[in-house]
C-alpha cells in the first residue's frame, strides 16, 4: 500500500510540474506574438466603420470617406492625439480603391485594403516601420505610404485622380 501511495504522489507532482511548465510556455509565446498588435478600436470607431461602408473593411476597422487625392501629398505636422503619441487611424479613398492605415509610434498597420473594380491591391512594409498600399489597374496606379515620424505621416500618389481633394481622413 505504501508503494502505491508513493507512486501516486510522484505522479501528482509530475503532472502539476508539467502543467505549470506548459502554461508558462503558452504565456511566453502569447506575449511575444500579441504585444505588437494595434490597440483595440473604440465603440465609436467601430460604429463609424460600419456606417460609412467604404469597401469591405475587416471586422473592427475604422473608416472615414475622403475625396480622391491630388498627386503626391504629405501630411501636416501632428496635432491633438497624434502629437501625444496615441494611435491614429486614417482612411484613404483613391481611384484604385480604399485603404485604412493605423499609425502608432511603434509603426503602421493596414486595417483594410479594398481594390476598386478593375484594380488589384498589393501591400508591403516600407522603410522605417511604415507601410505601402498600392492599387494597380488599366486606368492607372494609386498608392499610399504611411509612417510614424513624431506623428502620423503619409504620402499619397493617385495617378487616376482628378485634380483637387484631400488625400486623407483623420480618425
Amino acid at each position: 500500500m505504501r508503494r502505491v501511495l508513493t507512486f501516486g504522489v510522484v505522479w501528482l507532482v509530475a503532472a502539476v510540474t508539467a502543467t505549470a511548465v506548459a502554461w508558462q510556455g503558452v504565456r511566453l509565446v502569447g506575449d511575444q506574438v500579441t504585444d505588437d498588435r494595434p490597440p483595440s478600436l473604440t465603440a465609436e470607431e467601430v460604429a463609424a466603420a460600419t456606417a460609412t461602408g467604404a469597401g469591405s473593411p475587416a471586422p473592427g476597422a475604422t473608416t472615414t470617406t475622403t475625396a480622391p487625392a491630388s498627386p503626391v501629398t504629405t501630411a501636416a505636422p501632428p496635432e491633438g492625439p497624434a502629437a501625444a503619441g496615441e494611435a491614429v487611424t486614417r482612411t484613404y479613398a483613391l481611384t484604385g480603391g480604399s485603404t485604412s492605415l493605423r499609425f502608432t509610434p511603434g509603426g503602421v498597420t493596414v486595417v483594410f485594403a479594398t481594390p476598386a473594380p478593375g484594380y488589384q491591391v498589393r501591400s508591403e512594409p516600407a522603410d522605417g516601420g511604415g507601410w505601402r498600399v498600392e492599387f494597380d489597374g488599366a486606368s492607372g496606379r494609386s498608392r499610399v505610404e504611411g509612417w510614424w515620424d513624431g506623428g502620423p505621416q503619409d504620402r499619397v500618389d493617385d495617378d487616376g485622380a482628378d485634380s483637387g481633394g484631400g488625400g486623407r481622413g483623420d480618425g
